[in-house]
């Protein structure tokens, strides 16, 4: 399932008071999944990875690539394929 499809608000039913949306009902596959990202999110720490990439310098290398390359023509697939 496409991350942009599961994130819609047309997905879940809404719940309203006074013709505002108040509240979002979620199944129980989906709140697993929320719950999930948002356990990870809470509960990242760094990665002796990261701080390696930092000290060696590539980091600093990795974005000045990054900030100097063309798009991706077919970003989506490929940030799906990694």
């Amino acid at each position: 399932m496409l991350a942009q499809n599961f994130w819609s608000k047309d997905r879940f039913p809404m719940v309203y008071e006074k013709d505002r949306e108040k509240a979002v009902i979620v199944d129980i596959d989906s709140f697993e999944k929320i719950e999930l990202i948002l356990d990870n999110l809470m509960h990242r720490d760094g990665e002796e990875e990261d701080r390696l990439l930092v000290a060696s310098g590539l980091l600093e290398k990795l974005l000045d690539e990054a900030r100097t390359a063309a798009p991706a023509q077919r970003w989506r697939s490929e940030l799906g394929a990694l």
